[in-house]
């Protein structure tokens, strides 16, 4: 379980798509993370297979491969990178089971002093039931608020701090990212749906 607080960027070193996927990440990590570790990638949550000082390996699965935007990025991307919650942590953003549900696309990005909008594109129609204005909803593992919500589009805000600690800064038009919908969210629809 995560938070969608990022904890730092990794850099992509191999993404290795054959019968058993890996993704290498340079990273630097705290002693205590292990072989078996969950480890959020973009938001999607990878077992760590070996770690060779400051480089990690991670099995894919197929289905992760087909949900999320790896195959799109190129040796040298920024990746966010968070460790699980742990029971004396703060819950600073929401709970992130790390189970990616698709991409979406960047749709536009406004800046301003203050923030910056990033507004993305869906096309899965039934997709909108789970965003709604002021929810919370995980862009390549960071936690946002959804500022803005249209039939196929909705837009985040996105603070100073963490546009310049996290991948974001480096988003552009047309590009997709990692979404996670709110856990929360999704079990309430899947309750309510099959009373």
């Amino acid at each position: 379980m995560f938070t969608g607080i990022v904890l730092k960027t990794g850099i992509l070193l191999e993404l290795n798509e054959s019968s058993m996927p890996v993704i290498s990440i340079k990273v630097s990590l705290p002693e205590n993370v292990k072989i078996g570790d969950s480890v959020a990638v973009n938001g999607a949550c990878l077992t760590v297979i070996s770690i060779d000082k400051d480089i990690y390996k991670f099995n894919l699965s197929k289905e992760t491969l087909k949900l999320a935007n790896y195959s799109d990025l190129i040796k040298g991307s920024l990746l966010n990178i968070e460790l699980p919650l742990t029971m004396n942590d703060y819950i600073g953003g929401h709970m992130v089971s790390g189970h990616l549900d698709g991409t979406v696309r960047v749709r536009n990005i406004q800046k301003n002093k203050e923030s910056t909008r990033i507004s993305f594109i869906f096309q899965e129609k039934l997709w909108k039931k789970y965003i709604i204005h002021k929810g919370s909803i995980t862009l390549n593992g960071i936690s946002l608020t959804i500022a803005e919500k249209g039939d196929s589009f909705f837009s985040v805000d996105i603070i100073p701090h963490t546009l310049k600690s996290t991948n974001l800064f480096l988003l552009k038009k047309g590009q997709r990212v990692n979404i996670e919908f709110d856990l929360i969210a999704k079990y309430v629809y899947n309750i309510t749906k099959n009373k």
